[in-house]
């Protein structure tokens, strides 16, 4: 391929050579010892898929839905996701140890989330209004809003600060989150923000991933 691949990607390869992290199944090495597990391996997947990827975009892992993930040739660190529906790269994160990272950490958070709202049956927010309205924020990555959604009250409590000082904490059952609003939110390509910091800062998700670890 002409083309080293990412030094932490070789690391992870030798602890195990077929992986998943978050949605993205990564592409093996080819072992002859192993055929039946590592035939469709990296070198493999770059050939089959070279017309169709962009070009000097080197992919190292499908989601399963058509998108590669992956890294440019002539810039082997930061990671791509190439959206193939829209024919788009986006950056994923600065290097691959970043997005192990990242890819944890939004596992943490969501299975958090989930473990809490599946126990106590409710999903917390915020409104400026008692019965209606949800409190939400620009997303940091697309071009669309955030609603926040919290896994208790005390978190959702804690950013009622600045602008938000004088809202009201809201409930919502957990079958109508689950049924109604994020599909919902989906068809309006809304993102929801899970158990944000008092510094409305934290992690965007979208609906359809929330939906799937409920499934």
């Amino acid at each position: 391929m002409g083309s080293r691949f990412p030094d932490g990607l070789r690391d992870a390869w030798g602890h195990e050579n077929k992986f998943e992290l978050g949605d993205w199944f990564f592409y093996p090495i080819k072992d002859e010892r192993f055929f039946n597990k590592t035939w469709d391996d990296v070198i493999r997947a770059n050939e089959l898929k070279q017309e169709e990827l962009p070009h000097g975009f080197v992919t190292l892992a499908t989601n399963g839905s058509g998108d590669e993930l992956g890294f440019l040739k002539d810039d082997r660190e930061t990671i791509y996701a190439w959206w193939h529906e829209i024919n788009d790269l986006e950056v994923a994160a600065h290097s691959f140890e970043a997005f192990v990272e990242v890819t944890q950490a939004e596992s943490d958070v969501l299975e958090t989330f989930c473990e809490r709202v599946e126990k106590n049956g409710l999903v917390f927010g915020l409104s400026a209004e008692q019965d209606e309205g949800w409190a939400y924020a620009p997303s940091h990555v697309e071009d669309t809003d955030v609603l926040l959604f919290f896994s208790s009250r005390e978190l959702a409590l804690a950013c009622r600060v600045k602008e938000w000082a004088d809202y009201h904490v809201i409930e919502l059952p957990v079958e109508l989150f689950l049924e109604r609003w994020l599909p919902n939110m989906s068809d309006d390509e809304l993102l929801c923000g899970l158990d944000w910091s008092s510094e409305l800062v934290g992690l965007e998700y979208d609906p359809e991933t929330i939906l799937e670890y409920f499934e």
